[in-house]
């Protein structure tokens, strides 16, 4: 496949430009012959080599010249693009007008006993007509603006194909983080906890973990569309499931919140931390007896967003691969990082003496940022 039907990802685009000059040049001559026949004059059938069999020849041989100068230019800055397709334009008119002449001596010669004109005649009818340059340099404007308008095209329909992928995997992860939580054996084992606190009379603890319940519940209910939320909105979240879960734990479990203040605003992607954090319990906590330690941290590093989430009795096996893991939350987090950053966030499975370390490295992003990731995205 050629170089530009990839980048506009048309197929047969360069059989489809020659059969575009094909018709053109038909059409010019249907109306050169409708126009003989109009003012009652003898159509000379020989004419047309010279028009528009030339003419429309040249075209397409030049068509070529202007599909690389496109390529070459299509990511350059609008005042060096407009610069350079000016001197182009102006010498494709040059070379047209040129060709044009030379094609029509040629096909003369190969299809006709003589040629109609001579080189001195053919010198001196180009110096006459030297105005049809303009005409080519609008065919070369009027190329690049058509290869313009569908590369804008394309373009719209990959952000258009790659946003409704964003929309997708959102919602799969926050279905994902719903039936986590909805669980029977998780809305089991709190309910279970409640009423044991509610038999040893711990009322405060059980109010705050039915509080709990109920604000998890609510916010999985009411979960925002918007692919990015604040770090403080994200740990809102996360808050609520933590407080089920350490009522559950008690004194087994320790969490700690380490937040630098500075980076509580920071743009981050919806539930970028939630399913992080719930297999932490599902593949860690849950299965272990000790004493467990969560802490979620942040801070700045070098320009870049950390987030790291410690947990201190993670049982995954030593040789389990990231790439190779099932785990539907996981993989939709990684997916829409890869996605929504374009390959400029870096998430880390870091195996510790006491636990494992997962750390995502995300570009600084405020509010108000425009980055490098389209402000439609952010604004959905």
């Amino acid at each position: 496949m050629h170089s530009i039907e990839r980048v506009l990802q048309i197929k047969r685009l360069l059989t489809y430009n020659l059969l575009a000059w094909c018709l053109l040049a038909v059409l010019a001559g249907i109306q050169q012959y409708s126009y003989a026949l109009s003012f009652s004059q003898n159509f000379d059938w020989k004419s047309i080599i010279r028009y528009p069999l030339s003419v429309y020849l040249s075209y397409w041989a030049l068509s070529y010249m202007v599909l690389d100068f496109f390529l070459m230019s299509r990511k350059w800055t609008r005042p060096r693009l407009i610069l350079f397709h000016l001197l182009m334009s102006l010498l494709f008119g040059l070379f047209h007008k040129t060709l044009a002449y030379i094609c029509g001596l040629l096909l003369e010669r190969l299809f006709l006993p003589a040629e109609s004109l001579d080189w001195q005649e053919l010198i001196k009818l180009w110096a006459d007509t030297w105005f049809d340059i303009i005409s080519g340099i609008t065919v070369y404007w009027l190329m690049l603006f058509v290869l313009t308008a569908l590369d804008y095209w394309q373009r719209f329909r990959d952000q258009s194909e790659h946003s409704l992928t964003l929309k997708h995997q959102l919602s799969e992860a926050q279905l994902h983080s719903m039936r986590m939580q909805l669980q029977p054996h998780f809305l089991f084992n709190a309910l279970n906890t409640i009423a044991m606190m509610v038999r040893r009379k711990e009322q405060d603890k059980a109010i705050s973990m039915i509080i709990g319940l109920s604000e998890m519940l609510r916010n999985n209910l009411s979960l925002k569309k918007k692919q990015f939320i604040s770090l403080d909105e994200e740990l809102s979240l996360i808050n609520h499931y933590l407080t089920v879960e350490q009522a559950r734990f008690q004194d087994r479990l320790q969490v700690e919140l380490h937040i630098e203040e500075n980076t509580r605003q920071a743009q981050v992607p919806n539930l970028v931390l939630q399913p992080i954090v719930e297999n932490a319990f599902k593949h860690g906590i849950a299965h272990s007896l000790d004493q467990a330690r969560l802490r979620i941290s942040s801070y700045y590093e070098n320009e870049r967003l950390i987030l790291e989430v410690y947990n201190s009795t993670d049982v995954a096996p030593h040789d389990w691969i990231m790439a190779k893991s099932k785990g539907i939350g996981l993989h939709n987090t990684i997916d829409r990082l890869r996605q929504l950053y374009k390959g400029k966030a870096q998430i880390r499975f870091i195996a510790q003496e006491d636990g494992v370390l997962v750390r995502i490295s995300l570009p600084a992003l405020e509010a108000n940022d425009k980055f490098t990731i389209k402000k439609e995205i952010i604004s959905e």
